[in-house]
């Protein structure tokens, strides 16, 4: 399990170097144990793309994948959302979105619409409260992913990424609309997110450390 996700972050990491820039995130300035960050951006579109690894196997049988893309500000195009939680044999969870921004009928959310559609191992999770207001309809919350499954999910989690940054030329459409409440809506919304906050405490890290990088790191506001 754990060999073929880490190739799919490799293959993912593949694409972004390709296509994106890295470069070092200033705020980025606590280091926690088994923790891996990545940030890239893409100019004039994409403000930032995170990638973020968790791997605690060893003492936590934990592995965790996080990716977001923020569109820079002037652009109108889906907030990527990719999150993969997973133990030793199974997929726990796995959450994957092109979430709205300004258009909820925006072209890149009707192909994320199409290719999600017939997922066999989509058993669709509920949503909490802080979550309906900035996901899309169509978002991807399933429970266990199995085994046996885990060829089409990383199949379809590659193939979801690599579209949307190799058509973002085509489909970032400029807008004289302030983005800036929606994008911030966005983090303020995943920061309401309790699980989020006791997952990383379990993990050991101290609360103000956990505060600094929820705030300024993960789902940092634009001012």
């Amino acid at each position: 399990m754990k060999s073929k996700l880490e190739k799919l972050t490799a293959d993912i990491k593949q694409i972004f170097d390709k296509n994106f820039t890295r470069y070092a995130n200033p705020k980025h300035v606590h280091h926690f144990q088994g923790w891996h960050d990545v940030f890239w951006h893409n100019h004039p579109y994409v403000r930032k793309c995170h990638l973020k690894i968790i791997d605690r196997m060893e003492d936590r049988k934990l592995w965790l994948l996080h990716i977001n893309i923020f569109p820079a500000e002037g652009y109108d195009f889906p907030i990527l959302g990719c999150d993969v939680v997973s133990g030793p044999n199974k997929i726990s969870g796995s959450f994957f979105d092109y979430s709205p921004v300004l258009n909820k009928a925006h072209p890149m959310m009707k192909h994320f619409e199409n290719e999600t559609a017939d997922l066999s191992w989509k058993r669709p999770r509920p949503l909490p409260d802080w979550a309906t207001p900035i996901f899309s309809k169509n978002m991807i919350a399933a429970g266990a992913v199995k085994e046996e499954e885990v060829d089409q999910f990383c199949e379809v989690t590659i193939k979801l990424i690599e579209w949307y940054v190799n058509n973002l030329e085509e489909y970032a459409k400029p807008t004289k609309i302030d983005i800036k409440p929606m994008l911030n809506r966005y983090c303020i919304n995943q920061k309401k997110n309790d699980k989020l906050h006791k997952s990383i405490i379990a993990m050991g890290v101290p609360e103000d450390k956990k505060d600094d990088y929820v705030n300024n790191v993960l789902f940092e506001e634009i001012g």
